[in-house]
């Protein structure tokens, strides 16, 4: 295996992990939203939208990412 296949290989390792933290994230955004009482506090509740938005965009992101060094890897192998 090439050095270049097994530094696509941690890179995509690295990428899926932080798609699970960002997933796990994001299910912890829901949770939140999902509870009556945050709404108590209109700040707060905004900050929560807040970092829901930038969860499923930072997710996005990280999804594109995984597909770039997927298929940049299937071509090697």
């Amino acid at each position: 295996m090439s050095a270049e296949v097994r530094e696509l290989r941690r890179r995509l390792e690295t990428v899926e992990a932080r798609v699970h933290e960002m997933e796990a994230r994001l299910a912890e955004i829901a949770a939140a939203l999902a509870d009556p009482a945050l709404y108590a506090d209109g700040e707060r509740a905004r900050t929560v939208v807040h970092q829901q938005k930038a969860a499923e965009e930072q997710l996005a992101w990280l999804m594109r990412e995984w597909e770039e060094i997927s298929t940049e890897l299937a071509a090697h192998e």
